[in-house]
């Protein structure tokens, strides 16, 4: 039986991976890390602490959806403790990543922007039409909640990093990020970004490739945060005797080995 622990058990993912944990075989809740806990899931029994050091059970793996700042303090713990780690928050920096590279040399981690399997099977089909449609431009345009702290989302930046693959390129030297005023004629082999941000939008992520006379359109639609928690349990019980390291998600999914 995989123990399991959420970090952030009181938010919207939170909520999401608790329920489809519920009643699943081979997994088990054992405990929560949230400092606020009263908005806990319904039914929720299992020990909730405001940090790891306070758990009085530790899990055989985290499950983290929550902010830069408390998901390093938290993988920290993990690789001090031989946990194994899965990693979905996004808005990191680079002193971030070099935390997160230096805790998976201890420990296995799972991060991805998306656990999606859809969005995952996209990734891999920008990077493929990317390659093809040399002379294409490409805009990327994603919406999410009111509450999304972060823009463009992890996700979307997943995308372009897809798509620069596809054409030998670094994403950091061809993107543009919104646009505003008077911006000139678009430059040649860039790759546009545009953030939605309102209402209860769980995640809508789009790519086109803009040629003379033809668009080929890519898109992804998620109605429910239930399809990232399936995912996010999928890596938790593929990391089951993996040795330390930093992997993602083609890797849980066979699509890269």
């Amino acid at each position: 039986m995989l123990k399991i622990g959420i970090v952030g058990i009181s938010g919207r993912m939170g909520h999401a991976l608790y329920d489809c944990i519920v009643g699943m075989d081979g997994v088990k809740l054992i405990c929560g890390i949230d400092r606020n806990q009263s908005s806990l899931p319904p039914g929720c029994s299992v020990e909730v602490k405001a940090s790891p050091e306070e758990l009085s059970e530790l899990p055989d793996v985290f499950i983290d959806f929550t902010r830069p700042q408390c998901s390093l303090a938290v993988l920290r713990f993990a690789a001090a403790h031989n946990i194994s780690y899965v990693l979905g928050t996004t808005g990191f920096d680079e002193a971030g990543r070099a935390v997160i590279a230096e805790c998976s040399a201890t420990v296995p981690v799972v991060m991805a922007s998306n656990f999606s399997v859809g969005v995952n099977l996209l990734l891999a089909l920008v990077e493929q039409t990317s390659a093809v449609t040399q002379d294409s431009d490409i805009e990327i345009v994603e919406a999410h909640h009111r509450y999304k702290v972060d823009a463009p989302s992890g996700t979307a930046i997943s995308i372009g990093e897809a798509a620069a693959r596809g054409r030998n390129v670094n994403l950091k030297d061809v993107m543009v990020v919104g646009r505003n005023g008077i911006t000139g004629e678009r430059q040649y082999g860039t790759i546009g970004f545009s953030s939605i941000r309102g209402g209860d939008i769980v995640g809508e992520h789009s790519v086109m490739f803009c040629a003379d006379g033809e668009i080929v359109e890519l898109k992804h639609h998620a109605s429910s945060r239930a399809t990232f928690a399936r995912g996010a349990l999928r890596a938790a019980k593929w990391l089951e005797g993996k040795g330390a390291g930093l992997y993602g998600m083609p890797q849980v999914l066979g699509l890269k080995r």
